[in-house]
C-alpha cells in the first residue's frame, strides 16, 4: 500500500475550511475504485486505518478525511470531553459541513487524476463509494441522499425545524454506515431516509447505544429506508467504539469489548458490499448472507441477523 498525505488541502468555497486527507492505493497498477472515508466524532483521519487498509489491499484507492470541525483536536479542547461532542454533533456548520467535505474530496481527487504524479489515471472516479462510523455514518447517509434535521442545529438554520438541504453527490454509487443512527436528536426526523435512493449497507449492534436512545432504537434506520440495495446486519454484544479500528496507525483506539471479535466480519461484509455494487460482483452478493459469514462470528459477537429490501 501507498499512502500520500494532503495535509494542507483548503475548501475556497466555504472559507477556506481545511479538508485534511489521507490516500491509501494500491502498489499493483492500474484503476482502483475509490471509497471516501469518514471518521466519527472525535477521530481523525487515521481513526479508521486498519478498515482503510484492508480495502486498500484489496485494490480499492480510499480516502480518508479529517473534519476539522469534529476532530481529535476540536474534542480535546478545554478537556470538556463530552460538552464538545454534544456541541459538534449540533452545530450546523459542522452537521451540515461535513457532507460537503466528501465532494470536497472528490474534486480534489478528479484534479489528483489528471495531475499527481503517483495518483494520476489511478482513481476511477466512475465507481465511488462512502464509509463512515458514528458522525462519519450520519455523513454517509446524508452523501447517499438522507436530509438532515434542522431541528437540533445551533445557530439555526432556517426555517428552523423541519428536513434540512439536500447535501448528496451524485457521485457516490453507494454507501457502508457503521452505527447508522435512527429518528432523533441529533441528525434525523422519520422522514429524513426517504430520499436514500442507492445501495446502502448499514451494521450495528445489540450494545450499540445511540444518543439519548438504547440501541435498539438503531433498527429505525433500516424500517424507515425505501427498498432497493438496502441490507443491515446486527451483531449480538457488538458495543458502539468496536466498529472503527486505527491500528497500524501508530494510534490507541478508545477500549471496545467487542473490537477484536467484531473487525473480522465488519471489515468482510464492507468489502463485499463495494465488490457487488462498486465492482458488480455477483458471487459477493450472494456472499452477504448468514451462512456465507457465520463462520466469522467469534468471541462476544456470537450471532447476528442479517435484513435485506
Amino acid at each position: 500500500m501507498t499512502t500520500i498525505e494532503f495535509p494542507d488541502l483548503k475548501d475556497e468555497q466555504r472559507g477556506d475550511r481545511p479538508v485534511p486527507i489521507k490516500v491509501h492505493v494500491p502498489q499493483q497498477q492500474g484503476k482502483c475504485p475509490v471509497v471516501v472515508l469518514s471518521h466519527g466524532g472525535g477521530g481523525d483521519w487515521d481513526a479508521n486505518f486498519a478498515q482503510a487498509n484492508h480495502l486498500a489491499s484489496h485494490g480499492y484507492a480510499v480516502l480518508c478525511l479529517e473534519h476539522v470541525g469534529s476532530n481529535t483536536e476540536r474534542m480535546k479542547q478545554g478537556l470538556r470531553f463530552m460538552e464538545n461532542v454534544k456541541a459538534m454533533t449540533r452545530g450546523s456548520s459542522e452537521v451540515l459541513g461535513r457532507p460537503k467535505d466528501v465532494s470536497f474530496a472528490l474534486d480534489a481527487a478528479e484534479e489528483w487524476n489528471r495531475t499527481h504524479p503517483v495518483l494520476k489515471g489511478r482513481l476511477d472516479l466512475e465507481r465511488v463509494g462512502v464509509l463512515g462510523h458514528s458522525f462519519g455514518a450520519y455523513t454517509t447517509l446524508v452523501v447517499c441522499g438522507a436530509r438532515p434535521a434542522l431541528d437540533w442545529l445551533t445557530p439555526p438554520v432556517s426555517p428552523g425545524k423541519g428536513l434540512g438541504p439536500d447535501l448528496s453527490d451524485p457521485r457516490v454509487a453507494a454507501g457502508v454506515a457503521l452505527s447508522p443512527q435512527g429518528p432523533g436528536e441529533p441528525f434525523f426526523l422519520d422522514t429524513s431516509y426517504a430520499s436514500v435512493k442507492r445501495p446502502l449497507l448499514g451494521i450495528t449492534g445489540s450494545r450499540d447505544k445511540q444518543q439519548g436512545a438504547p440501541p435498539e432504537h438503531r433498527r429505525r434506520f433500516f424500517e424507515l429506508l425505501p427498498p432497493g440495495g438496502k441490507i443491515f446486519i446486527w451483531l449480538a454484544n457488538a458495543d458502539h467504539l468496536g466498529f472503527s479500528d486505527s491500528k497500524g496507525s501508530g494510534q490507541r483506539s478508545l477500549p471496545s469489548n467487542s473490537r477484536t471479535d467484531a473487525q473480522p466480519l465488519v471489515r468482510a461484509a464492507t468489502l463485499l458490499f463495494f465488490e457487488a455494487t462498486l465492482r458488480g460482483d455477483k458471487e459477493a452478493e450472494k456472499g452477504l448472507s448468514y451462512e456465507s459469514l457465520k463462520p466469522l462470528l467469534r468471541g462476544v459477537v456470537n450471532e447476528m441477523e442479517i435484513q435485506k429490501k
